[in-house]
């Protein structure tokens, strides 16, 4: 009889448990958007090895989602039509993305892949 009284309580205190770090982890996470002007506008050859390349990033401890993809054109004066790609990358915390800036697979991708192909790149960090 006392296990089914206990089992409830228990049940109770693990969800109660795996919520509350959830949600904290939530207050730290970072968005770190990337965007990208390539040397060669529009070019969907550049465009595609960077985006394919870029899904390495997402292997990278810290990392919770990683999305990519190219520009949408649009004629709303406030829409910037003027980049090639965007990256955004979300991270569990600053630490994980100040080792992300660091870690091989990031310096590599962007020393080999992405630099001798962009023109351009601006980086917004967001929490």
């Amino acid at each position: 009889m006392m296990h089914r009284t206990l089992l409830p309580l228990f049940i109770a205190a693990l969800l109660v448990f795996q919520i509350q770090p959830v949600t904290a982890a939530s207050n730290q996470t970072i968005e770190h958007i990337v965007i990208i002007w390539l040397k060669q506008p529009g070019n969907v050859n550049a465009q595609d090895k960077i985006i394919k390349a870029s899904q390495e990033l997402k292997a990278i401890p810290g990392v919770i989602t990683l999305r990519s993809g190219k520009m949408v054109p649009s004629q709303r004066k406030v829409v910037d039509s003027s980049y090639d790609i965007a990256l955004i990358v979300s991270f569990i915390n600053r630490a994980a993305l100040d080792a992300y800036l660091v870690h091989p697979v990031h310096v590599n991708l962007l020393e080999k892949t992405m630099k001798p192909l962009i023109k351009k790149i601006k980086v917004y960090d967001l929490k």
